[in-house]
């Protein structure tokens, strides 16, 4: 039957697939098995060169399309593909190592129909594999904007999102970027078109290991090269030293932090907080907690390595809390006995 004489379904769930042969089929199957069924299922192989491909072809579901290509392209370009492909309502995305909850694209959807205002829906993810966590992201639009210059506003592989505002605005990756973070990058542009919101439920079981694309990457290189795109995005300048004052707020360093850079490090919030006072791009309460915390979960890592680094770290705080001079001695002291 030809796709012109297929009622259109719902939700067009969206898997790009790169050697995740030992994973798709649990994948695929979740999706299958949700309890909501008015889907179709786009798997979009990248050039593979395991036995996914056939994995999927083994199951014989009409939902299911299977998009394949002669080359690898790299996973923006493929997610590209998917949603050009796309004929769903929603967009629900899917990645080829992860599994669905049941119940996910019901609650879902339920969620995204009663509040039309609402253009992205992720939810929090069950870890499994090298770590049994639960991940959490903010339920509203405004949380989600307070922490977007940092994070992920939606987890992208929880995401649901409407067709209609990736179709009014083309809206779609940068099909040639090959390195981890093009998710986010994407979700930023869907952020100037549409609200975010996640529902705080489990909804997704997230596979970490080997599996992930940033395995046995180096993830300075790589979150540097998605902090100055993302800065690039909205319009922020950034010098080098910025750079790595702002990775040292992600808690990645090439070297531990001397006196000086602890002193540009809070140079570089106040740029922030100055920029974001002028041009109001997130939330100022959220943004400014944000900025707090992760300046202030620093301090135990200078302590660690460099007394006059921390010290640095207190005055520009102006606050001397006992508990973190007492820690500041203990730990100066252990490393003086071990150099000794």
């Amino acid at each position: 039957m030809s796709l012109e004489h297929t009622p259109t379904p719902r939700v067009s769930v969206l898997m790009t697939l790169y050697n995740k042969g030992p994973f798709v089929e649990e994948a695929v199957r979740s999706v299958l098995d949700n309890t909501f069924g008015d889907l179709e299922l786009l798997v979009v192989d990248d050039a593979s060169t395991d036995d996914g491909v056939e994995r999927v072809r083994r199951i014989t579901d009409p939902r299911i399309r299977l998009l394949t290509h002669d080359r690898n392209t790299g996973r923006a370009a493929a997610a590209n593909r998917g949603y050009d492909a796309a004929r769903g309502e929603y967009l629900a995305i899917l990645d080829a190592d992860d599994i669905a909850h049941p119940e996910r694209l019901a609650k879902q959807v339920a969620f995204m129909d009663a509040h039309p205002d609402v253009g992205v829906c992720g939810s929090f993810a069950q870890l499994i594999g090298d770590r049994a966590v639960v991940g959490r992201w903010p339920a509203t639009d405004h949380e989600c904007r307070g922490k977007m210059l940092f994070g992920d506003p939606v987890l992208y592989g929880s995401a649901i999102l409407r067709r209609a505002i990736l179709e009014q605005h083309a809206l779609r990756s940068d099909g040639a970027w090959l390195w981890p973070g093009e998710d986010y990058l994407f979700l930023l542009k869907v952020g100037r078109f549409a609200r975010y919101a996640n529902l705080q439920d489990a909804l997704l079981y997230y596979r970490m290991g080997a599996n992930n694309q940033r395995h046995g990457r180096d993830p300075i290189q790589d979150r540097a090269m998605v902090v100055r795109e993302a800065f690039r995005f909205f319009d922020v300048p950034m010098t080098d030293d910025d750079l790595v004052s702002q990775l040292a707020l992600h808690q990645l360093f090439r070297t531990p932090f001397n006196a000086r850079q602890v002193r540009d490090l809070w140079s570089w919030t106040s740029t922030l907080r100055r920029m974001n006072a002028e041009r109001a791009l997130f939330p100022a309460d959220l943004f400014e907690a944000q900025l707090q915390h992760r300046w202030q979960r620093l301090f135990h890592t200078f302590a660690d390595h460099d007394v006059r680094a921390a010290l640095t770290h207190l005055r520009c705080s102006r606050s001397w809390p006992l508990d973190r001079l007492v820690y500041l001695v203990k730990t100066t002291l252990k490393r003086w006995l071990r150099a000794g």
